[in-house]
């Protein structure tokens, strides 16, 4: 793997979002989106990242793109991004240094990586393997502390999001989210990022 600096992308909004929101909000007219709260708390990590909103992303349809977030109620919030080019990916993580559920804390930790060959088509195939766009954006399973789950995507001119509670931790092979962390660990393997994911200093994947 060697580090790249990565262009930004730049699309025209494919629909509307909340001001200031980097997430569609789920309402009685749309089923697809993220509560109000979550907009806005998912919404500041990636301020705080300067991240772009991903729905931008689905007006070329060419696009393919991925976003995973951990945010830990004690722990670091993580980020890793990973868009294809032709046949290969790029990557880049994030890492705040505080705690996902207190004080986000500054960005800490930065890394732009080109894939390799091998590492692009184990990718391609574990994003296959999720089905992603066919998971429901919320599985139910719902808790006041611990960690969340995001995985975006654009893909074909598509947004999707689907967020899960304590993935790693709680029935997670009963909730069927063993492909979800597979791709979530490749992920976290291939960021570059000196931390990986914990919450009370337990290491999630």
């Amino acid at each position: 793997m060697t580090a790249v600096l990565l262009a930004p992308i730049l699309c025209a909004l494919t629909w509307a979002l909340p001001d200031g929101s980097h997430f569609p909000v789920k309402s009685k007219a749309r089923t697809e989106g993220v509560t109000a709260f979550e907009a806005q708390w998912f919404g500041k990590v990636l301020a705080q990242m300067n991240e772009p909103p991903l729905p931008e992303f689905a007006k070329d349809v060419k696009a393919d793109v991925y976003r995973m977030m951990i945010l830990s109620t004690w722990g670091n919030s993580i980020l890793v991004r990973v868009e294809k080019h032709g046949t290969r990916y790029s990557l880049s993580a994030r890492r705040l240094g505080g705690q996902a559920g207190f004080e986000l804390g500054k960005l800490v930790e930065a890394k732009n990586i080109e894939l390799s060959a091998e590492d692009s088509k184990t990718l391609e195939q574990l994003i296959q393997r999720v089905s992603f766009f066919q998971l429901p954006t919320d599985d139910g399973v719902l808790g006041h502390d611990g960690e969340e789950w995001i995985l975006e995507g654009v893909s074909q001119g598509k947004y999707h999001v689907a967020k899960r509670w304590y993935a790693s931790s709680y029935n997670a092979e009963k909730r069927g989210l063993m492909a979800f962390l597979r791709l979530c660990k490749f992920l976290v393997d291939k960021s570059g990022l000196t931390e990986r994911p914990m919450n009370k200093r337990h290491k999630l994947i």
